[in-house]
């Protein structure tokens, strides 16, 4: 009966090992890509969060340039500037036309770099983006009659931004628009009436593409849709199928610390991938933006408002990983685990047996770890470009924690720097 057990076990294990891989990888896999598809739903697809993340955009220097060139070119769209100069100036204003235009355009950039700025026109940065996202996120989901279309090109609205850049320089310089002319800022209110307001107020009639940045082609409408209808349909999935495969994966194991670590290195390696992966990504939504402005503002916004946020994410799950990694191997009977359990011993007790090489090394040189351990949290808050409260106070509590751990090592006894004090336990 005893050999018939052994083969049964034997038969067990030699479907058991293989399925227990299999649905660890499976469950690493499941658990990076529902994370990111729960990313991408409440970042890219939830307003509030959108909003949060590109709240800060208008602070940046790169995107106020390009913004400011944007109005600028709208702007003398709808300015007649050559006839203007003729009008004070007589024909021979003629040929000032082309460095008054220059003039011109520099004093509309700085005009529009000083509203971007300004307290008033964070509200409304925030509630047209509130507005366009609720319309990008309806025509993603099929509504085709929520989103700006011209020419069949999908298009970001400027012109709440233009009709205040106009509204700051009417105060100052109305000889620009040939005269006193009265144009009211735009409140968050009326970002949707922006376009009839501003043609009200300067008496014309705009174009029909006038503030419309082309962002991509309509067609590319059909593959966004795909995605995003991928996306509501597999989000609950992803966490369904890491969950049934992470516990199919410890039942089937054969030594469940084995299939920790295994869990542990994948997940590390999934997103470390998904985590490579984005920058083709970012190439393809790059590559069907046809307008240089809207190119260069799109990459400032993957960058700052996207890959800012899911980089902690990323790192999080990493961390956690490789945690439950290196725990699961430290509990197990390899010697090198078997020697970090002796030198964790020998650092904290201050017992001759418990003492090894490391823990000795370790404590006679306690002061220079903590000082290397100081040295590395500052090289951390250095090195990252756009250091938030978050990373700051994550680097703060991590080295806190460091510290603290150095005070509780036991002191070196006397004789510690004797052969014998030295040897292995």
């Amino acid at each position: 009966m005893r050999s018939e057990d052994t083969q049964e076990a034997h038969r067990s294990a030699r479907w058991r090992r293989p399925l227990a891989v299999f649905l660890a990888v499976v469950a690493a896999l499941g658990l990076v890509l529902a994370v990111t598809a729960t990313w991408v739903n409440r970042t890219l697809l939830d307003t509030d969060e959108w909003v949060r993340s590109v709240e800060p955009l208008p602070q940046d220097a790169e995107l106020q340039q390009i913004l400011g060139e944007e109005v600028a070119d709208e702007i003398l769209r709808v300015i007649d500037l050559t006839t203007l100069i003729e009008d004070l100036l007589g024909p021979a204003g003629r040929f000032l036309a082309a460095p008054a235009e220059s003039a011109t355009r520099r004093f509309i950039q700085d005009a529009t770099v000083d509203v971007l700025a300004s307290p008033e026109f964070e509200q409304l940065w925030i509630e047209a983006n509130r507005v366009a996202h609720q319309q990008a996120v309806r025509v993603l989901r099929g509504d085709a009659e929520a989103v700006n279309i011209v020419d069949g090109q999908v298009t970001l609205d400027l012109v709440p931004l233009i009709n205040n850049v106009i509204a700051q320089i009417s105060q100052t310089t109305p000889e620009l628009f040939g005269g006193a002319i009265s144009v009211p800022a735009v409140t968050p209110d009326e970002v949707e009436q922006a376009a009839s307001n501003l043609a009200g107020a300067l008496g014309i009639t705009l174009p029909p593409d006038f503030g419309q940045v082309p962002v991509f082609d309509a067609q590319a409408l059909t593959t966004a849709q795909t995605v995003v209808e991928l996306l509501d349909d597999t989000q609950v999935a992803l966490w369904i199928i890491f969950g049934l495969a992470f516990v199919g994966a410890l039942v089937a194991s054969l030594d469940k610390r084995r299939t920790v670590v295994l869990l542990g290195v994948t997940t590390t390696v999934a997103a470390f991938v998904v985590w490579v992966a984005r920058r083709p990504l970012e190439s393809d939504l790059l590559a069907s933006i046809t307008n240089p402005t809207g190119k260069e503002a799109a990459q400032i916004v993957i960058e700052v408002s996207l890959w800012r946020n899911l980089g902690p994410l990323i790192a999080a799950l990493v961390v956690v990983a490789v945690l439950a990694a290196v725990v699961a191997f430290l509990i197990g009977p390899s010697r090198y685990a078997i020697a970090f359990r002796a030198t964790v011993r020998g650092l904290f007790r201050g017992d001759r047996h418990d003492q090894t090489a490391a823990s000795v090394f370790l404590r006679r040189h306690t002061v220079a770890f903590r000082i290397l351990g100081a040295g590395a949290a500052l090289i951390a808050l250095l090195s990252i470009p756009r250091l938030t409260w978050g990373w700051f106070a994550t680097i703060l509590v991590v080295l806190a924690a460091y510290e603290v751990s150095w005070a509780y090592v036991t002191p070196l006894p006397p004789d510690a720097s004797s052969p014998e004090a030295t040897e292995t336990a």
